[in-house]
Parts: C-alpha cells; structure tokens; sequence
C-alpha cells in the first residue's frame, strides 16, 4: 500500500512540476513547454475520483489481507447440515470466515473411495488451507500433505499415522463426556423400569472414532451397577454406516423391543434414526456431538443430555492460527473436560426430574476424569 501511494505521488509531482493548469469554468487547459492540450472541466474530474478509487482500493486490500485467502471443508456424508457432527464443524468455520473474509468452498457426497483424489484437487489449485472431516481422511491427508507442502491441512476427529509439518490433528476425548452419561443413563433406566431395567447404544461403524463413545458409555452403566449394587442390562449395534436414519431406527427398534429404555446414538444420520426411533417408542435418548436438544428439536422432549464435543470451537481456532501465522503443523488439538473441548449438554426439560444426589455423583465422576483418579476405561 504505502509503495503504490509513493509511485502515485512521485508521478504527480514529475507531472506537476512541467505543467501549468489554467482553469475556466467549462474547460482546463494543461501546458508545458512542448504542447497545450484542453480538455473539459469534468475531464479532471475524473482523474481524481480515478486516483481517489485507485488508492480506496489498495486500503481495502491492506485491511482486509485475507480476502484472496481460501479454505476448504471436505466431509463424507449426505448434507453439512446434519443437526449433529458436520453442522458443528460448519459452524466453526464460518464463524471464522465472518470474522477474517477469507474465501470458503465446502465439498461432501457419499464416495468412499474418492478421498486423495479430492485433496490433491484442491492442492492442485493451490488452495491455502484444507480442513478433512472424519478418520476416513487419515492416509489421505498424510499423503497429500507430502505432495503439495505449500498447503495447510487439517484431519478432524483422527490423528495422523506420522506428523507432518503442514498438518495438523484435532482429537477429542469424548470418553469422558460417555462415562458419565452411561451413569446417569443407568440412574433413569433403573428409577423407571426397576424390573427389567437397560440401556442402549446404536453405532455407526465399530470404530475407535465411535466406539470411544460407546465403550465407557457402557462403562459409566457398569459403576452405577457397582456403586448401587443393580444389575441395569445394556444393549448395542453397529449399523455399517453413517448416513441411514432408516438402519439406526431399525436397529433401536430391536434394542428397545429387548428392553432399552434410553438410547444413544451415535453416528450421523444413523444416530440421529435411533433416536427418532426412540421418540416414537416412548423412551428417551442421549445426544452426541453436538446439544442435540437444539439443533435436533424434532426429539429434544427426550434427551437427558448430549455427549458434546466443541467442534466448532476447535475449528475456529485451528483456523485463527493459520491466519495469524501461527498454525502449529505437526501438532494435535486435543478437547477434553479440562479445557472443556468436550462437555455434558444440560438437562434441559429433564432439570426438575435428575435429583440433586445424582447431579452431584456426576459432577463428582467429572471431577475426578480431570484429576485422573477416574478412569472411563478407554
């Protein structure tokens, strides 16, 4: 900016040192010592609103450095909008966009076998920074991050086989959201179906990405049992993908017909079914990702909680640091409830019915996750 403003000046002052401007009310006459020329009044009129936009220009670009800046969201799935793990990524990114203007392309469909090939795309073309949602990404990303050294990218929810000095990982460790909602799942199974009390999880895929969910959910049943001396049973399945609302319901149609009377979704569109599915049989639900209570209205009447990660937030400031200049390649971004990357939904419609004894044994399994003396088993 200040080198354009001082050719604009040192070019001005060449032209007016030679010329002689002798102004009449209709016209201008410009003279040096070789040639007169006149032009119309509104001829250097125009030259000034020219130079006025010329140097209103170069202060937009000064103000805002990041307007030719641009960032992809790559994901597998149906839609961003998701009301769960997507939409929280979303967020997070647009949050940053409206704050920085830099430019946003998002990318999702439902190949599986597509994903270096949509990298190295948007390396190709020299894209600043590339944002990989789910641990389906995880070879893909080491390996175009080889490729095209000159971009910044990120895996979320995966952590990279080798670090690379261009790429970072964000993780969470939603184990310790999991436990004690297995607990409190657990507590309103038992207090509502003391004969034959049991909870249940419907999964997307077994993999440690879900299952890191679903294993010390299962766990925090097994305390309660322990602390309580109850046998609360628990049921779960795997439906093999992330993205039918029709297999999660059909799978929490079998568990709640075994006996579950809370179940946890995880996993998309998937989840998202089950807990559908558990609306319309009368039992209630645990959320994932995300305060499903909001961005899912269709069953918040029945959710207890929600096992929360922060995606959002993690997002934005993986994204403020690439903007900034201090993105910490070869890093990893871990949420967890001490730095509240990963969090309990409240209980929203379900405040007055959770006595305070077991609001009060939650807090003290929270505590005790963030002090280490707890373990979630994961």
């Amino acid at each position: 900016m200040q080198t354009k403003i001082y050719i604009i000046y040192r070019t001005l002052s060449l032209v007016i040192r030679h010329l002689k401007l002798v102004f009449y009310p209709d016209f201008i006459i410009f003279a040096t010592n070789s040639f007169t020329m006149i032009k119309p009044a509104g001829y250097f009129l125009w030259l000034l609103l020219g130079i006025l936009w010329f140097l209103t220009s170069c202060k937009k670009e000064e103000d805002n450095p990041q307007q030719n800046t641009r960032v992809a969201m790559l994901a597998q799935g149906i839609t961003f909008d998701d009301l769960a793990f997507l939409q929280s990524c979303k967020t997070g990114l647009e949050k940053a966009k409206t704050e920085f203007g830099f430019q946003c392309t998002y990318n999702i469909d439902t190949t599986t076998s597509r994903y270096l090939e949509k990298l190295e795309y948007f390396g190709s073309i020299h894209f600043d920074l590339v944002i990989a949602v789910g641990y389906m990404w995880n070879d893909a990303v080491a390996e175009a991050a080889i490729r095209y050294p000159g971009t910044r990218f990120v895996l979320v929810d995966a952590e990279l086989p080798e670090p690379r000095a261009n790429a970072v990982s964000i993780l969470f460790n939603v184990d310790e959201v999991a436990y004690p909602l297995g607990y409190l799942s657990a507590w309103w199974a038992y207090s509502h179906d003391t004969l034959d009390p049991a909870v249940g999880f419907v999964g997307a895929f077994e993999i440690p990405a879900i299952r890191q969910f679903t294993e010390p959910y299962l766990n925090g049943v097994e305390r309660f049992n322990r602390e309580y001396c109850k046998t609360v049973a628990h049921y779960g399945a795997y439906a093999g993908t992330f993205i039918s609302s029709w297999a999660g319901g059909k799978i929490a149609d079998s568990l709640i017909t075994l006996g579950a009377d809370v179940m946890f979704g995880v996993g998309a569109q998937t989840g998202n079914g089950a807990l559908r599915k558990a609306r319309e049989r009368g039992k209630q639900g645990i959320g994932v990702d995300v305060d499903q209570f909001a961005s899912f209205p269709e069953v918040s009447d029945i959710l207890l909680s929600s096992a929360m990660k922060s995606l959002d937030n993690a997002i934005y400031a993986v994204v403020r640091s690439f903007v900034g200049g201090s993105f910490s390649g070869g890093g990893i971004y871990t949420g967890n409830l001490a730095n509240k990357g990963v969090r309990l939904a409240p209980w929203h419609d379900y405040e007055s019915q959770i006595p305070d004894s077991v609001k009060r044994s939650i807090e003290h399994i929270k505590t005790g996750i963030i002090d280490g003396t707890i373990s979630t088993g994961w």
